[in-house]
């Protein structure tokens, strides 16, 4: 849709960068919002909205691919118009450049102790337009505060806001909105560019020259929508446990609202204090590029998909091979059905830039790379969005993350790639959780002490049929801390006070090393004895844990961040053999095991990956990105807050 790009800049006078996308590493050390806080206010259709209720049925994200109109009899304060709705003569009213908490003076037309009315002077004179106001806010916080907020947080932190301030508005001045007002719905107007949905956020307009009962509900409707954006915008718009609950387990920072209050009350732009709620790290930034120049050159006509089906090889015949032939972009007659030369190459050079083996075999990783490209990316965008607001919104200078769907582990210092290496992670059923936590210590020469689960549903079958079978695997059968043998017990009975150990080995699965960062999911990263699973482009093999390639490299740079430089993988390699060791860290740094399957390449390139879990295609079927309310397979609604 032309014009997105400028009308958002308008309302809120700030540049959204649609230029040259960057790969990893593009921070540009502070806010990309200058000052500037004119913004028009928002239309309105019919009566005022009701709170937005995590019980109701939530808007369609529909909305966020087109912006809807606004009212242009509202205009934004410059130098020359020092409110956005003009105040009468002889009022006055902070500057753009000047955000203020408000300047009314509520509360002067009721009589005081230290300021009694006459009888003349009520009589024979009115209050003055604003001088009502606090009353009336007043008022509405003592009685009706449930018709704009549902989360009990959000009441209190208004009602202690506005009683420490004695009731003195902050987003409305005399006859309009305040500089504070305007820039806080400018940026509602460009909430789709952080891929939200901008009717969740409606304010009804002010008409010109307002009365003081009309501003105290518009001054109390946009602080509770401003906490409500704050809360979406940083930390999402529902709880992603819903999903899964046993392998989705992120811990989103969700916003506190008397700090979202004092922020936007207080700071010198308040523009740039509410991009500070959005996520901060680069690859988010880079993926709100990329929908903000679809957004605007309005690419909205989705190519069609290239259907699942069995591996697609040379030589083959498919009634898909048109389909295909026409997302790459190649001539072909309809009824051609050919897997031929021609359109090989061009798959092979597709995959080499997708960054996938370069083999011509169209398998459902291919697939999913083609069908992620296009307009029709534009849904994939705002899902990938959502989840970096499952990521601590504290960007730490260094962490370590997994992309589960990429297969890759990255180390960050400054928001700078310094290391990175393929990595196996777990299966559909034995899922590698989202979530994070802290690198405390690593472990050479390790123990495999193996989880119940595995126990059950894996060894106690072998057991039964064959009491060595683990033996062979070098796994010893412990029983009171006593090795036992295990064909002197009956293992029809279950493993009920039996542990299961592998010995540090050759043949250990955890290879020669794990690293460790404590969590409820007993999962870590380790090294593994299974070393040809690397070279397989989709690596999904594992009980959850995450094994990395080239642990020794990895370990390296472990040691440099968390203990010293002085360790080399030659001083390193000196701890294996023998018994256990532990190394705990000197420095702790957070492990993020993430859910990307669209995000910017290093050369600036947006690219897709199979969404092996299906968490993708249920964040777009909670968000209605796909035409449903309800989470993909699962068939139950899944609440928004």
């Amino acid at each position: 849709m032309p014009g997105l790009i400028a009308h958002a800049q308008e309302m809120s006078g700030a540049p959204i960068a649609i230029g040259d996308a960057a790969g990893n590493g593009t921070h540009d050390g502070g806010s990309a919002h200058p000052a500037g806080e004119g913004a028009a206010p928002l239309s309105a259709a019919g009566d005022a909205p009701a709170p937005f209720d995590i019980r109701s049925t939530r808007h369609r994200l529909d909305s966020a691919l087109a912006m809807p109109a606004y009212p242009q009899d509202h205009a934004a304060p410059s130098s020359s118009a020092p409110a956005v709705n003009a105040p009468l003569a002889g009022s006055s009213a902070p500057t753009a450049s000047t955000p203020s908490l408000g300047t009314g003076t509520p509360g002067t037309g009721t009589p005081t102790a230290s300021t009694p009315a006459s009888g003349a002077v009520a009589a024979h004179t009115a209050p003055q337009q604003g001088q009502m106001v606090s009353r009336y806010l007043s008022e509405l916080i003592a009685a009706q505060l449930p018709r704009f907020v549902v989360e009990p947080k959000d009441a209190q932190a208004l009602a202690d806001f506005y009683a420490a301030r004695q009731y003195q508005p902050v987003f409305t001045a005399a006859g309009g909105y305040s500089p504070i007002g305007a820039a806080v719905l400018g940026t509602f107007a460009a909430s789709a560019l952080e891929g939200l949905a901008p009717a969740d956020y409606t304010v009804p307009p002010l008409r010109a020259h307002a009365s003081d009962g009309e501003l105290a509900e518009a001054e109390l409707r946009l602080a509770a929508t401003t906490l409500l954006y704050a809360r979406h915008v940083q930390s999402g718009r529902f709880d992603p446990k819903g999903i899964n609950p046993e392998f989705v387990d992120p811990t989103p920072t969700v916003p506190d609202p008397t700090a979202v209050l004092a922020l936007v009350s207080t700071s010198p732009n308040t523009s740039a204090a509410m991009a500070s709620f959005a996520p901060q790290y680069d690859e988010y930034r880079l993926l709100k590029m990329q929908l903000a120049a679809r957004l605007a050159d309005g690419r909205g006509v989705p190519l069609a998909q290239v259907p699942a089906g069995p591996t697609l090889r040379p030589g083959d015949g498919d009634r898909r091979v048109p389909l295909l032939r026409a997302r790459l972009g190649l001539q072909g007659a309809p009824d051609d059905f050919s897997y031929d030369d021609m359109l090989v190459d061009a798959v092979r050079q597709f995959q080499a830039s997708a960054g996938q083996k370069p083999d011509g075999l169209v398998g459902p990783g291919t697939l999913a790379a083609l069908n992620g490209t296009g307009s029709e990316s534009l849904p994939d965008i705002i899902a990938n969005m959502e989840r970096w607001r499952w990521v601590p919104h504290e960007v730490a200078p260094v962490y370590v993350m997994v992309n589960i769907p990429e297969f890759m582990v990255r180390v960050v210092v400054n928001e700078q790639t310094i290391h990175e290496t393929r990595v196996v992670v777990g299966t559909e059923k034995n899922q590698t959780p989202i979530m994070s936590a802290e690198m405390q210590y690593m472990v050479f020469n390790p123990s495999w002490n193996v989880p119940p689960g595995i126990i059950r549903n894996e060894m106690l079958p072998k057991l039964m049929a064959d009491p060595y079978a683990l033996e062979r695997q070098g796994i010893d059968v412990v029983r009171n801390g006593r090795i036992v043998d295990p064909g002197t017990v009956n293992w029809s009975r279950g493993t009920q006070g039996y542990s299961f150990r592998q010995p540090p080995g050759e043949r250990n699965a955890l290879g020669n090393m794990k690293f460790m960062f404590p969590n409820k999911h007993s999962v870590y990263l380790h090294d593994t004895p299974s070393r040809a699973l690397f070279a397989r482009e989709r690596r999904a093999f594992s009980h959850g844990c995450v094994r990395v390639h080239e642990p020794m490299k990895f370990a390296e740079v472990m040691f440099g961040l968390g203990v010293n430089d002085r360790w080399d993988q030659r001083r390193i390699s000196g701890l294996l053999g023998g018994s256990e060791k532990h190394v705990s860290m000197q420095r702790r740094f957070p492990v993020h095991l993430v859910y990307f399957t669209t995000y910017v390449d290093g050369a600036g390139k947006l690219v897709s990956r199979e969404d092996i879990y299906g968490t993708n295609a249920a964040v777009k079927a909670i968000l209605g990105l796909d035409g449903s309310a309800r989470v993909a397979t699962r068939g139950r609604q899944t609440a928004l807050r």
